[in-house]
């Protein structure tokens, strides 16, 4: 992506996502997230952040256009795994593996690099509507990735880990209290999915967590975590939470370092305790 027509198109992605701050979209949810995760900043600091999650967001949507387009060389070569090892010995247990993912950096091309490095990927997504996510489903699609709803999945999914394939589950959204349980995130209770967790123990699969960077230079270091574990003798209920608890603070971690990677626009402490 180091061409004239590939700078021209990433300036113009930032720009959009420049212009979509500008405008207010969604622009106070961005403010008030911030705000909660980051009360020692001063207001004029969080705006800045918000500007340039803003601008990655736009940034991103660029490089996935980019990239349907991009030989496998040069994809390799864009993105980069520190401690991939970690993954080749959690899928070498034979229980198939479990990746906690975000909303953070461009988790749409980590999904499109696995599928280039031979990993069977599959995600657990929520249902997308209008015309632009009809494009993002087309280009996942495109680029290796097999999804399973959100509802109901459970059997699809434990099949999937008993096969040995690897299953990707998005952890950073907000949940319904009926769907989810409340674990710290930034120091406030965030009702997150259990998913991964229930589905490790269930499983016996290991979980990590994959967070792509975007660096200076524009490639994408992506960091692996884990594996992660829920502490021997507890009751399921207990397991549950502090496995998901464990996996959401490798989420924070991540965004404290890179807190303008993160999808702030979304409504993440929308459901209360």
């Amino acid at each position: 992506m180091t061409g004239p027509f590939a700078r021209l198109v990433l300036w113009l992605g930032a720009a959009l996502g420049a212009l979509a701050y500008a405008l207010g979209i969604r622009r106070a949810v961005a403010l008030d997230n911030l705000a909660r995760a980051f009360p020692g900043r001063d207001p004029a600091q969080r705006r800045a952040l918000a500007r340039g999650s803003y601008r990655s967001l736009g940034r991103a949507l660029a490089e996935t256009v980019l990239a349907r387009r991009l030989p496998d060389a040069e994809l390799a070569a864009l993105i980069r795994f520190d401690r991939f090892d970690r993954y080749e010995e959690a899928r070498a247990a034979g229980k198939g593996v479990i990746v906690a993912v975000a909303h953070f950096g461009n988790w749409e091309l980590l999904a499109r690099a696995c599928a280039r490095r031979g990993v069977p990927l599959t995600a657990i997504t929520r249902r997308l509507r209008g015309r632009l996510n009809r494009w993002l489903l087309a280009a996942r699609r495109e680029g290796g990735l097999r999804e399973l709803p959100d509802k109901e999945a459970t059997r699809d999914a434990l099949l999937l880990l008993r096969r040995g394939e690897t299953l990707a589950v998005v952890v950073d959204q907000n949940m319904l209290r009926r769907r989810g349980i409340f674990v710290d995130f930034f120091g406030t209770p965030a009702c997150t999915t259990p998913a991964a967790a229930v589905l490790a123990l269930r499983s016996g699969a290991p979980v990590i967590a994959a967070f792509p960077v975007r660096e200076a230079d524009g490639r994408h270091r992506v960091l692996v975590e884990g594996p992660f574990a829920a502490p021997a003798g507890l009751r399921t209920a207990d397991a549950v939470r502090a496995l998901t608890q464990q996996i959401t603070s490798a989420v924070e971690r991540a965004v404290r370092d890179h807190p303008e990677q993160w999808f702030w626009v979304h409504r993440r402490w929308k459901t209360r305790p």
